[in-house]
């Protein structure tokens, strides 16, 4: 089990009042980190457990943890508008995403769903992204290098890394893969992909589709419903939120602000016709 801080981590200093601002560092030796609370030399952080506490130059106290993939994507250069980390678990849920699955995402983005779809699907899994942008998977690329090449933990639980295919290609047109266990579609007309998810998606397989708004669902849900009825069946259509709640003292209350609709995920299998062809 890895507990040691090493050279070339990616890391976050979270300082301990009460707002715990956070910094992303990738530790050098010889280096140091500059804030509005003075210094940090990375050598007084490299080998440290852990959880454990630094202090700057000006006495700021500061807890040196390896980031969750929550915290890396708040804070990781993005692109495009990225999905919460709120959604992609439930994604990852309603999805069924297991270890060894061949997933296709649609479009790559940032990156963030696409490094969470990686870490579920495991070593022998394999996960293809499309983006018709390619300014979009370089970013992305970036992301998902520094993820799993600076954040220790994701690294070492990776040593035997999935497969991952970047392609710049449009779903709209067609999908080259088959037999696809899963399909993630994050466009804005999922409707007009379901032709090629058709023919891409095996039996049983999943769609899951990350929609903003009440007008994209609801012209997914009726073009399967006047079209695609014997190929998909509609599991059904959720949106998450979240609430944090405190406690100070003696009471218990929750946040004033919570993060609430984002998008809807929109999740349906698919069919196999019937031998006679109803």
């Amino acid at each position: 089990m890895l507990t040691r801080i090493e050279s070339d981590e990616l890391v976050h200093l979270v300082e301990s009042g009460a707002k715990g601002r956070r910094y992303q560092v990738v530790l050098q030796p010889g280096s140091c980190f500059s804030f509005a609370h003075g210094v940090v030399a990375h050598d007084d952080v490299i080998g440290l457990e852990e959880g454990s506490t630094v202090n700057s130059s000006l006495g700021e106290q500061l807890v040196v943890l390896r980031p969750t993939l929550g915290e890396y994507i708040a804070k990781m250069r993005k692109g495009s508008q990225i999905i919460y980390a709120k959604d992609i678990a439930a994604i990852l849920s309603l999805a069924d995403i297991f270890p060894g699955a061949r997933v296709l995402e649609a479009g790559t983005g940032s990156g963030a769903l696409t490094i969470a779809l990686l870490r579920a699907v495991g070593s022998e899994g394999e996960v293809i992204s499309y983006d018709t942008r390619r300014e979009f998977q370089e970013i992305a690329e970036k992301n998902i290098e520094t993820f799993f090449g600076k954040v220790r933990s994701a690294a070492d639980a990776h040593a035997g890394k999935p497969r991952l295919i970047l392609k710049e290609g449009d779903v709209y047109e067609g999908i080259e893969e088959q037999g696809l266990d899963r399909v993630i579609l994050d466009v804005s007309e999922p409707w007009r992909a379901l032709h090629s998810v058709e023919q891409a998606l095996r039996g049983g397989g999943i769609l899951v589709c990350y929609n903003p708004t009440v007008l994209q669902i609801y012209k997914l849900s009726r073009r399967i419903e006047l079209r695609y009825g014997r190929s998909f069946r509609v599991m059904g259509i959720y949106e998450v939120g979240v609430r944090e709640w405190e406690i100070k003292g003696r009471s218990m209350r929750p946040q004033h602000r919570a993060i609430v609709h984002t998008g809807f995920i929109f999740v349906a299998r698919r069919l196999v016709p019937m031998r006679d062809g109803r």
